[in-house]
């Protein structure tokens, strides 16, 4: 075999060596391709000492010839714990530790390759899941040496590959291919046919593309921001909007306030501000299962207008939860343990359009406003026109989670509470300044009507004093943040522009005028606005259906009678609930760090169903409050 050949058999076995390790089998060949890249080929000669316990832990090794014997330090010598054949791995524990815990040596004359640590810390900055499927492996094989030196049971390995799995499930290459084409195929079957009456060419061609992204965000054969991103590129190439307008969306003073906020919100959660709120607040309310109960959704009301991204609100309380779940003694999976989760996503989530800073999403709708109306709704004009509404909401879903189970008499220790309270220590500077960033943001959100100053002036200065004080460090700001929202926030906030220039806007809004003028009464105008969300929400999950809902209503609000504001609040109200659990993303991450344990199917669509009809009361019971100040 030529050198050449050989060199390409070796990189196989150490790709099939790498791919042998549960903890790394699922890397893409990129990832593989740098392991491989950065190892060492070593050679040790029988009864060589390879590793040697305490000495500094720096390696992987992927034995590909020979047998090695582990061993560990006791009083009268070392003695024997197991020997390894190849193929297989040893020095695990250098991937977690300082220290080495055991010495390895060469019972036969051993080939291997050594990776340095430093790679495998490359890989988990970029690849955090792999660290705790790492944790995980080495944690059952600990397990499972300690039951078979006792003679118990063995228990079934878990499955890792849930762990290394992206956040959304993916179809198969092939679906995905079918499903792109279905996207794309709808659309381009219409393209040549006349306009409807009333809209001409170009906006036909323009509302076709954002019927083709629905079909994309339905299907889900990429990811919500790659749909963005293709509908924009469809408007320049194939509509003919130029893409001045179809990006302007990032030019605007909303996509700038959204990158301040989630920077300022990352900045938070780095420092643990928002996990010493959390726990401040929890200490506050009794430690049984209806006080823990208020707890949470007390916790969500307060850090929804400090985090105005829901999944970083969400992903905060949930694990608060699932400790909380436990300390009150609840077995898994039920009423109880459902209560003590939906109270976590339920504050993080359902007061979101009662603050400005509440939802990204709400900046969207005060880009979309006339400017006479956005001067109304600053942070303080948006709560007051939205407080009402907050309120029954509230009192709502704690009707309803008291209700999921309402005997449960269960008391939590406050031993956790403390020991994680004294282990946090104390307000650091990093703390100290992002609740300052905060603060400054809120307070100059709460003064730009009378100041008159530009929100992204506010935004970009409450910013830089996350930087500038240390708490928004470089790889917080290029990790922490969700940039991926940013993007698809980005393209939909101009979406409303590349509708106007196609005249869609009018044309949907001569469509809804004689349904608004039929039904006649506003309260029976935002039923029907309200049915309308519930049935996109059945198809489309929130975050498509409701910037979809956003861009093509709020504009023709005047048509139906109704503010833009109201429009806007209402959508965002209702498409933060769900009648079917699998179209609710926030449902599907809070699964994923609970591994499942703490609701059923059926409790979920109870709960939402729940939710829904009361969003759709509350609208109705706000009609009148928004006719007497004056927003209807």
């Amino acid at each position: 075999m030529t050198p050449a050949g050989e060199h390409a058999e070796e990189i196989k076995a150490q790709e099939q060596l790498l791919r042998s390790v549960e903890y790394l089998r699922d890397l893409d060949r990129v990832d593989i391709a740098r392991l491989i890249g950065s190892s060492e080929d070593a050679h040790f000669a029988a009864s060589m000492v390879i590793l040697r316990e305490g000495e500094v832990a720096d390696s992987l090794y992927l034995l590909a010839t020979g047998t090695v014997e582990v061993s560990v330090r006791v009083d009268e010598g070392d003695r024997s714990v197991t020997s390894i054949s190849a193929p297989a791995t040893f020095g695990d524990l250098g991937l977690l530790l300082n220290e080495r815990t055991a010495t390895v040596r060469a019972l036969t004359d051993v080939q291997a390759w050594r990776i340095p640590r430093n790679a495998f810390e490359r890989l988990l900055r970029e690849r955090p899941q792999v660290g705790r499927a790492i944790a995980t492996s080495l944690a059952s094989a600990i397990d499972r040496r300690d039951r078979l030196r006792v003679g118990a049971p063995i228990k079934a390995p878990e499955q890792l590959h849930a762990m290394m799995a992206a956040p959304h499930p993916r179809s198969s290459g092939l679906t995905r291919v079918g499903y792109i084409a279905i996207s794309i195929g709808m659309p381009a079957a219409l393209w040549l046919l006349p306009a409807p009456s009333g809209l001409s060419t170009p906006g036909w061609h323009v509302a076709l593309v954002m019927v083709g992204g629905a079909i994309a965000w339905l299907l889900e054969p990429v990811p919500d921001f790659a749909v963005a991103l293709a509908m924009a590129a469809a408007w320049i190439g194939a509509a003919g909007v130029p893409a001045a307008v179809a990006f302007g969306g990032f030019t605007t003073s909303a996509w700038v306030v959204a990158v301040a906020a989630l920077g300022i919100t990352a900045a938070m959660a780095a420092s643990g501000l928002l996990f010493r709120a959390s726990l401040l607040l929890l200490r506050v309310f009794p430690a049984t299962h209806r006080g823990q109960l208020s707890a949470l959704l007390v916790t969500g009301v307060i850090l929804t207008p400090l985090a105005p991204t829901v999944f970083g609100r969400v992903a905060m309380t949930t694990p608060i939860a699932r400790d909380i779940a436990q300390a009150l003694g609840h077995a898994r999976r039920t009423r109880a343990t459902a209560a003590v989760a939906f109270a976590g996503v339920l504050g993080s989530t359902i007061l979101g359009p009662v603050f400005l800073t509440g939802m990204i999403t709400n900046f969207l709708i005060l880009s979309l406003l006339p400017a006479s109306e956005q001067a109304r709704f600053g942070w303080a004009g948006w709560l007051i026109a939205a407080l009402p509404a907050g309120l029954l909401l509230l009192i709502g879903v704690a009707l309803i989670l008291f209700a999921l189970d309402p005997r449960s008499g269960m008391r939590a220790s406050s031993l956790v509470r403390r020991t994680q309270e004294q282990s946090i220590g104390r307000l650091s500077r990093h703390e100290l300044t992002s609740l300052i960033a905060i603060g400054v943001f809120i307070a100059g959100l709460l003064v730009q009507p009378l100041l008159r100053i530009d929100t992204a002036a506010i935004g970009m200065g409450s910013l830089l004093l996350a930087i500038g004080g240390g708490a928004l460090d470089r790889q917080t700001f290029r990790s922490a943040i969700d940039w991926a929202t940013l993007v698809l926030f980005g393209v939909l906030l101009g979406a409303g522009a590349v509708l106007r220039s196609g005249g869609v806007d009018r044309w949907i809004a001569d469509a809804v005028t004689p349904i608004a003028r039929s039904v006649g009464h506003p309260a029976l105008v935002i039923l029907l606005l309200t049915l309308l969300v519930i049935a996109v929400r059945l198809v489309l999950p929130m975050v498509p259906a409701g910037f979809l809902l956003l861009v093509t209503l709020v504009p023709s609000a005047p048509s139906l009678g109704l503010s833009g504001w109201v429009v806007g609040f209402v959508v965002s109200v209702v498409a933060l609930t769900w009648v079917l659990p699998k179209q609710y993303e926030v449902l599907r991450m809070v699964r994923e760090v609970t591994n499942g344990e703490m609701f059923s199917d059926r409790q979920s669509l109870a709960v939402g169903v729940s939710i829904t009809a009361l969003a759709l009361l509350t609208m109705l019971i706000c009609v009148p409050y928004w006719r007497a100040v004056g927003i209807l």
